[in-house]
């Protein structure tokens, strides 16, 4: 299945994609293109543009918890819907967990930069999710 990759006030990108499409591997995932977004504007109209492309879409960095972290982006965003599902994606290695928001067929995944912490939070909360949503 294609997907696409936006990095998000991210840092380490390059070293974050290797992780991610390393971890991504096995589920036949393919990225389509990686594109960046410096606010939350941009980060918002890159995730539109997306879904009009593909299906699954995964977000890197951002999560910051000030104004322009992607929980206030999300909290916005869907202030007035209520998402099919969505989940707090647990992070071993730190308090940076990732979440996962789905609509119909639509999946945003949004992950942390930091490698390491990007690549435990795929293995134990999102490949589980990510075989049964593929599968349907």
């Amino acid at each position: 299945m294609n997907c696409e990759l936006i990095f998000y006030l991210s840092n380490r990108t390059s070293l974050c994609e290797k992780a991610l499409k390393a971890a991504a591997g096995a589920l036949d995932l393919k990225f389509r293109d990686a594109k960046y977004a410096t606010s939350p504007e941009n980060y918002g109209s890159l995730i539109i543009d997306a879904f009009e492309n593909v299906n699954v879409v995964f977000s890197v960095g951002g999560i910051t918890g000030d104004k322009n972290g992607v929980e206030n982006v999300l909290s916005k965003a869907l202030a007035n819907k209520s998402p099919d599902d969505l989940k707090k994606l647990r992070n071993p290695l730190s308090k940076t967990d990732g979440y996962l928001v789905r609509q119909g067929g639509q999946l945003l995944v949004v992950l942390p930069d930091e490698p390491a912490e990007l690549e435990a939070v795929f293995a134990e909360s999102l490949v589980p999710y990510l075989n049964s949503f593929l599968e349907s």
